[in-house]
Order: C-alpha cells, then structure tokens, then sequence
C-alpha cells in the first residue's frame, strides 16, 4: 500500500508543479495589464516600429544595375550632346549673343539665325567664307536690297554687310550722295567716331603764269562734280566713311555698278570676335 502510495505521489508531482508555474505566469501577465495602460503599450510599439524604420533608412540601398544596348546608345547621345555644348561654349568668344543690325545677334550660330525665321541662301564672296544672302530678317530696311552675313569658320556671325537699291542717278551723283549723308548721320549717331575719306580723281590742268607762258599743275575734283558718277563707276574717286564704338566698326560706301547705276553700301563688323580670333591665330604662330 505505502509502494502504491508513493508512486501516486510521484505521478502528480509534477502536474501540481506545472499548474504553479503556469499560474504565476499568468498572474505576472495581470499585474503587466493592470500596471502597464494600453496607451503605454502602443507607445512601445510604436518605438519599435521607428527603430526598425531607421534601420531600414540606415541601410545601404543595393545597387540595381540595368545593361541594355538601347540604353547604352541613349546614354552615349547624352554625353556627346553634353561635350558638344561644351565645346560651343568654349569656342564662343562672346559670353552671350549682343543685339547687330537688322534684328540680328552678332555671335549667333547659323541655326540660331535660320530659328529667327531668317532665309538664309549661300553665296560666294571673294575673301570670305561660309556667306549667305539673308532675307525675312527680324527688322529690314527698305533702302537695301541685300543682305549678306558672314559667319566665319567659327560658325559665329561676325560680319553683315548690306547694298543699297539701285538707283538711276544724276552726272554729279546727286540722289546717292544724298542717301549717303543720311546714312552718315545715322551711323554717326549710333557708333561715333566718324570719319569721312575721300579719293578725289585728279587732273592736269595747264595754269597761265605770266608771259605768256603755261604751267601743267594738278587739280582734285571736288564731290559731287558734273562728272562725278562717271568718277566713281571708273573706279577714279573713291568716297566712304568709318564708324566705331570699341565693339562694331562700320564703313558707309558709295558704289555705281556697270550700267551707271548708283548705290550705298554699309559694311558692319564686330570688332571682339574679329581680336579674338586674331588673337588666337597671333598665340598660335
């Protein structure tokens, strides 16, 4: 009986023990509810939550890599557009385009001139490359009936120069020398500095001096002479002025062409870009 006794006792040992802990794990999870709110609770989750946000912040992002040979190719334009842009900036001897004449920025680009809505058709010229005959400018004058720009091998727009209408004119050059001291004025006016230089044909003329006797002396004709368009068409008188500001230089001429027909031109040139490729040629010998 006692050996029965003992084993019962050994069978219920240890539920007895199970049931005490189990109680006093339930008993401190009532003291927890009772001492700890439930505002406390979701303040303590809510830490926990920011905490592992940050270590998802702090974390090194991996690194996606995406290889394609489109992509390649549109990357490759990217940085070639970018060191052409570069380039046009450095060859730029202006740090922005100034307004010229006719609407027009001097410095500008030939496809920035064609943006303007300007018509732009290549012609030759002696001495000159890259010109083009302009029409539709931003701003025309009617007195001209060409406009040429010249672009140089810089590809800026450095040189303008514009011919006068035509005109059927007098012997002594009455109606050209009139549009020309018009013109005089107005250059003046904009860019100073004005400065007339004339040509004038000269001939001998046979001058008594006493005695009855001659002396062949020489004698300038003056502008504007009864024979004075037949002078210039001759290439025997010459008559133009310059203009400058320290920036754009200007030469008003008078010019008759072949059938005697008479016409101003004025010949515009930029004066920075001109120095600075002179320059650069002048580092470069």
């Amino acid at each position: 009986m006692k050996k029965e006794l003992w084993l019962f006792g050994l069978m219920i040992l240890p539920a007895v023990f199970t049931y005490g802990t189990s109680r006093a794990q339930n008993s401190g999870d009532f003291y927890d509810s009772l001492l700890i709110s439930d505002e406390l609770k979701t303040e303590e989750n809510a830490e926990e939550a920011k905490d592992s946000a940050g270590r998802l912040l702090d974390a090194k992002p991996r690194e996606i890599k995406i290889d394609s040979p489109l992509l390649r190719s549109h990357q490759e334009k990217l940085k070639k557009a970018k060191r052409a842009q570069l380039a046009k900036k450095k060859n730029k001897t202006l740090a922005e385009n100034e307004p010229g004449p006719f609407g027009l920025a001097w410095g500008a680009t030939y496809d920035e001139v064609k943006k303007e809505g300007v018509s732009l058709s290549a012609v030759g010229q002696k001495d000159y490359v890259n010109n083009f005959s302009a029409t539709h400018l931003p701003k025309s004058v009617k007195t001209f009936r060409e406009v040429i720009l010249t672009f140089g091998i810089e590809n800026e727009l450095w040189r303008i120069i514009a011919y006068g209408n035509l005109l059927q004119d007098t012997p002594s050059a009455e109606k050209v020398l009139d549009l020309y001291n018009q013109y005089y004025k107005l250059l003046e006016q904009k860019y100073g500095n004005a400065q007339q230089f004339y040509t004038p044909k000269v001939i001998n003329v046979d001058q008594p001096v006493g005695n009855g006797k001659t002396e062949t002396v020489q004698k300038e004709q003056a502008i504007g002479n009864p024979d004075f368009l037949k002078e210039l068409q001759n290439g025997e008188a010459f008559l133009y002025a310059t203009f400058e500001n320290g920036k754009v230089g200007a030469a008003l001429s008078v010019n008759v062409d072949g059938s005697g027909q008479s016409y101003i031109t004025v010949e515009y040139k930029n004066l920075t870009i001109m120095q600075a490729r002179e320059k650069t040629t002048l580092d470069a010998l």
